[in-house]
């Protein structure tokens, strides 16, 4: 693989992490809107108590579908048994952001973070490998 094509397929992999991450958390924030104007806002169609649950949360949906498509660019250029674990970086980005966004304050605890790191060391190791070129058959 080229360097320009590695470097494209890892771009991909980097705005697939990135645009997941901001989907999930953004689908997240919209679901709470939700939650706080009640249900009965969608059966009365109240639009402007409905209107931030839904604009983030179409944000959201649009995020993760771009993340989808940046990731069938992924699958394209590396291999699955190297590409996937890179996934779990976005698990790290959505713990860090929801439990620093006020809009989530998501709980953190010692645990938790501990296995958050332990999330990194495995793609640490995993992309130290080199596994990224294409088995030969």
């Amino acid at each position: 693989m080229s360097t320009g094509a590695r470097g494209f397929g890892l771009a991909a992999l980097a705005t697939s992490i990135v645009l997941s991450a901001a989907g999930q958390l953004a689908m997240k924030v919209g679901m709470r809107e939700l939650h706080r104007v009640g249900i009965g806002a969608l059966a009365s169609a109240d639009w402007v108590a409905l209107g931030p649950a839904l604009s983030w949360t179409i944000v959201g949906v649009a995020a993760y579908a771009v993340s989808m498509l940046a990731w069938l660019l992924v699958l394209a250029r590396h291999p699955l048994s190297y590409a996937y674990p890179f996934l779990g970086v976005s698990y790290v980005l959505v713990y860090a952001v929801a439990t620093q966004w006020s809009a989530l304050a998501e709980p953190s605890s010692p645990l938790r973070t501990f296995g958050t790191l332990l999330v990194v060391a495995g793609v640490v190791l995993v992309s130290a490998t080199g596994a990224h070129r294409q088995p030969t058959s």
